[in-house]
């Protein structure tokens, strides 16, 4: 995305503007120094056009090289400066004699009104383009016998309303283009991370297809080839499989040789265990092993009711829950808070234990620094 920081640095020097302003000046630069034999103080008709030509553009430059939006003090300053160097230039050219070729200072310093558009400050180039055309009407009333709106204050009048009219046109358009390059990004962005989840989905897909080939295929054509009745224990004992299975295959990551003996173990007590793994792959990897560890403690620890260990897809890490009597809920806290120090030691995640007389919880959660990373 193009940064506003860089487009603000840049906007008063994008090239075709830039090439235009400069001959623009350079033309006017020359009109304004034809005109000096004729101007009654020279010096000071020099100084308020060339000379403000250079102020405004220092003036403009380091309010830009912050890196941020034209300041209003900044913006204030020029606008205020462009009606106050037209009457000046006024006096300095010729104070109360024919309008025409007089005064030259807003024709040469118009450019003044699009970098001042260009820069978010459109309104208050606004006001100082009306204050301008304010002067230069006052002049043209005060200084000849004519009338007010004669065609050659046009040519004074023009290309101060041109310029700033550009600039806002210019601005308009940079901010439509702008806003457009944002939704691109997003749009960009969201089909990035569905494609991110899609290929997830597809990895865990893959994953359960393997460990079916590994554990259910040969398990069931052994079952089909069997000469054997099915009588009730081998049932008891299929359903066992069948639980292992469903385990397994809900388990993912979270499953180690140890978790399986603790789960296996804790069953065969009357406990009913769920451990469920719906993180996506690879997340959390620096923490995997203490967050095993806590299950199989917990699981080891446990001797009736119901434990459920679950890493959600987001948010949190782990989420553990322990339902059962009160001796097995204390056993089970005492046995994770002996593994807490190893999964807080790595300072990724914080734990938070809590128990009432119905359940044990037990949150894992990423650190501020870790989540911040």
């Amino acid at each position: 995305m193009v940064s506003r920081r860089s487009h603000r640095n840049s906007a008063m020097f994008v090239p075709p503007l830039f090439a235009t302003v400069v001959v623009w000046v350079c033309l006017q630069a020359v009109l304004v120094i034809s005109t000096l034999p004729e101007a009654n103080y020279p010096v000071l008709s020099l100084l308020s056009t060339l000379g403000a030509a250079a102020a405004f553009t220092v003036l403009l430059r380091v309010g830009l090289g912050r890196g941020k939006p034209l300041p209003r003090p900044v913006a204030v300053a020029v606008a205020a400066g462009m009606p106050l160097t037209t009457l000046v230039n006024a006096y300095a050219m010729a104070p109360g004699t024919d309008f025409y070729p007089t005064p030259m200072a807003p024709v040469l310093l118009s450019p003044v009104m699009a970098v001042l558009a260009l820069q978010g400050r459109t309104r208050t180039a606004a006001v100082s383009v009306v204050a301008v055309l304010a002067c230069l009407v006052w002049l043209r009333a005060v200084a000849t016998s004519g009338p007010v709106w004669a065609p050659e204050g046009l040519y004074f009048c023009g290309p101060v309303v041109m310029w700033w009219v550009w600039g806002a046109v210019t601005e308009s358009l940079r901010r439509t283009s702008q806003l457009d390059l944002m939704r691109s990004d997003s749009a960009y962005a969201l089909a990035r991370e569905e494609r991110r989840r899609t290929r997830e989905r597809a990895e865990a897909r893959e994953r359960r297809r393997l460990l079916l080939e590994v554990a259910a295929v040969p398990l069931l054509r052994t079952v089909a080839t069997s000469d054997a009745p099915q009588d009730d224990e081998v049932r008891t004992m299929l359903k066992a499989v069948e639980k292992d299975l469903r385990a397994e295959l809900r388990g993912r990551d979270l499953l180690d040789p140890a978790v399986r003996r603790a789960a296996s173990t804790a069953r065969g007590r009357g406990v009913g265990v769920d451990v469920v793994d719906h993180a996506p792959p690879g997340a959390d990897q620096e923490v995997l092993q203490p967050l095993r560890s806590l299950v199989a403690a917990a699981l080891l620890a446990c001797s009736d009711g119901e434990l459920t260990a679950r890493r959600p897809p987001h948010d949190m890490v782990l989420t553990l829950v322990h339902v059962g009597s009160r001796s097995s809920m204390e056993a089970v806290e005492r046995a994770v808070r002996d593994v807490t120090p190893r999964l807080t030691g790595t300072g990724e995640v914080t734990v938070e234990v809590t128990a009432d007389e119905d359940a044990l919880v037990v949150d894992v959660s990423r650190s501020p620094r870790s989540a911040a990373g």
